[in-house]
């Protein structure tokens, strides 16, 4: 079979064969000019006699992550294996390019899974549903199901191009490629696992353009005579940190930078199915920080692969539970790679040594006064330690809050806002579709405005100690309150019971750092189970402080006010309570009726008040 990229001559034959398939409603049709400019992309297969028989593309999202798309075979050539063969041929291509993840949208699942795809949520992919399918005429009525196929791109040697001529025994990987490849997704053999030297060669570091990080790398390269390529993960915290950041960088010596827009993944794959969870650490926190560690750490282990790096590090201290998330994730994708912690390893112990340390090796650093505060931001939550908040007996000051309005000052007048689910995930705003983390951000608007989401929290911490922190989580509390409000209509009371049990123990594993476990995935599954009815709207009103439900509505409701109401019988006749009530208080009475046989008294006979002392 003659597999090879896409010729501008190509372009005719593969209008015709995409137009074949369209027609059908396989797939969208595509212009020819949006084939040429794409072209690049394209790989197609040609019949002996010279026809294009066969077609792909990869569609790319990012350096990480690429679609199979526009696959397509002529009728005269099917049941020959020219779509496994051309499809293989664009995994190889992707694994040239060290793409580490692609996906598809299709109706083909078992083909996918034959060349070994596995089935994931089309919303783990939100560059696909916010980039093409929100515009896709066929939305509402979507049929296809998301695959996944995570790629291995360090394994595969460089080439310029891939073979004009592929036989399908060579898409199959060497027994050595294989070895590396198990061993790259954690299964390392016990007798070769050694304790790693205080070396390394590349490093991808978590960067944030604070003092602490800037430091970390003239330390790296120093101490570990490394290369550090710099990462950032924009996760909601702001353009103002953002700004200057990979200048920054290089001038601290990093030898390259990525600053990756994560705010949608973030909102999608992490912050929507905790919030389908329910999970609430210790009652009141909204776990903004513990569960973006994952997400950070997922992208250092991704972008450590891409660049075959040997190493990670984190600017994580030695005394929090950020250490523990990052190095959770770290061992769990990929635990091959070694761990560098600066703050356990190093001498500076203050900001003072470490701006001493940063001029001594020309860091860009802004002289600004150090706020008394420790704080955490992101698109969830902004979270404050340190200062006065060491001592939890005093009220935390005024001029510390950095996003909400005190509920003394929120507006006299209350605001009404409406949020509409689909499945447990939310989908509108005051009845307007919003990407994830747009809906966020409105909320965080919203609540913020009204002095909405404010915790002042003492928290056990993973570590052993207890510590005492402020959080501000308007947008995600106002979430909190709608899904709850919608849930409570759609679960049945046994299901409804024992996922809010799970939710306690779905809290402590995101906070411990546990994202990437059997458990928590297994317990996902329950969950999304759960929600596959969860599809209706809420109502909350804000004031001052408060987030209140004052309305819900459900497709699927439970509730049905004619089966609620006192005044019918047709569905409950009162008089069954008698035969309930003794059933399901037989143990009571059985206990109660062995206490008083023989003389006895209950544990519940009146006192004798004679042996109560007056006053």
């Amino acid at each position: 079979m003659n597999i090879r990229p896409a010729k501008e001559t190509d372009i005719p034959g593969i209008i015709s064969l995409v137009a074949e398939h369209a027609k059908r409603g396989d797939m969208l049709p595509r212009t020819p000019e949006s084939i040429a400019a794409t072209l690049a992309n394209w790989l197609v297969g040609i019949h002996k006699d010279g026809g294009v028989v066969a077609c792909v593309s990869l569609s790319y999202y990012s350096r990480f992550l690429a679609e199979v798309r526009s696959l397509a075979v002529s009728d005269r050539v099917k049941g020959q294996g020219w779509g496994s063969t051309i499809v293989k041929a664009a995994i190889l291509e992707a694994q040239h390019r060290s793409i580490p993840k692609l996906f598809a949208l299709t109706r083909a699942v078992p083909f996918f899974q034959k060349i070994g795809f596995s089935i994931t949520a089309r919303e783990l992919f939100p560059q696909k549903v916010w980039r093409d399918c929100s515009v896709c005429p066929l939305i509402d009525n979507c049929d296809e199901t998301a695959v996944v196929l995570e790629l291995d791109p360090a394994i595969i040697p460089p080439h310029k191009s891939i073979p004009v001529n592929i036989p399908v025994a060579a898409m199959k990987p060497s027994r050595k490629e294989e070895k590396i490849k198990h061993i790259s997704q954690g299964v390392l053999p016990m007798s070769k696992a050694k304790k790693q030297k205080k070396q390394a060669n590349k490093v991808v570091l978590a960067y944030s353009g604070g003092l602490d990080t800037s430091v970390i790398v003239p330390w790296l390269k120093e101490n570990y005579g490394c290369q550090v390529i710099c990462f950032c993960a924009d996760i909601g915290q702001g353009n103002v940190e953002l700004e200057g950041l990979q200048e920054k960088a290089i001038a601290s010596g990093a030898s390259k930078v990525y600053i990756e827009d994560l705010r949608h993944e973030f909102a999608k794959d992490f912050l929507f199915p905790m919030l389908q969870s329910g999970a609430v650490y210790e009652k009141e926190y909204l776990l903004g920080t513990s569960v973006a560690r994952p997400l950070i750490a997922k992208w250092q282990v991704a972008i450590a692969a891409a660049e075959g790096a040997d190493a990670v590090a984190h600017g994580a201290t030695g005394k929090g539970n950020d250490q523990v998330r990052f190095e959770l994730t770290f061992k769990a994708l990929n635990p091959t790679l070694q761990v560098i912690a600066p703050w356990r390893e190093w001498e500076i112990r203050s900001r003072e040594d470490a701006i001493a340390y940063a001029k001594k090796h020309k860091v860009p650093i802004t002289h600004t006064e150090k706020s008394i505060y420790s704080r955490d931001a992101n698109l969830w939550h902004i979270s404050h330690e340190g200062g006065i908040l060491e001592n939890p007996s005093l009220e935390p000051e005024k001029g510390m809050f950095q996003f909400t309005v005190a509920p003394e000052d929120a507006p006299d007048k209350a605001e009404i806002v409406k949020v509409d689910f689909e499945q447990g995930v939310p989908v509108a705003i005051n009845d307007v579709q919003m990407p994830p983390a747009a809906i966020i951000e409105k909320l965080n608007q919203l609540g913020a405005k009204h002095g909405i989401g404010r915790v002042d929290l003492v928290e056990n911490r993973l570590v052993g100690m207890k510590s005492h922190g402020v959080y501000e989580t308007p947008g995600g509390t106002i979430l909190y309150k709608a899904h709850q409000g919608v849930e409570s209509l759609c679960l049945d009371r046994d299901t409804l019971h024992y996922k809010e049990q799970m939710a306690v123990r779905y809290s402590e594993l995101v906070y411990n750092g546990k994202w990437y476990t059997p458990l928590r995935e297994a317990m996902q599954a329950f969950i999304n189970s759960t929600q596959q009815n969860v599809t209706g709207w809420s109502k909350i009103k804000l004031y001052k402080g408060n987030a209140i439900l004052v309305g819900r509505a459900a497709d699927e409701s439970l509730y049905r006010e004619d089966f609620a109401t006192f005044g019918q019988e047709d569905v409950y006749d009162q008089s069954d309570a008698v035969g309930f009530i003794t059933l399901f208080g037989l143990p009571m009475k059985v206990q109660a009726m062995m206490e008083v046989s023989d003389g006895g008294k209950t544990r519940y006979a009146a006192p004798d008040y004679s042996k109560f002392k007056r006053d």
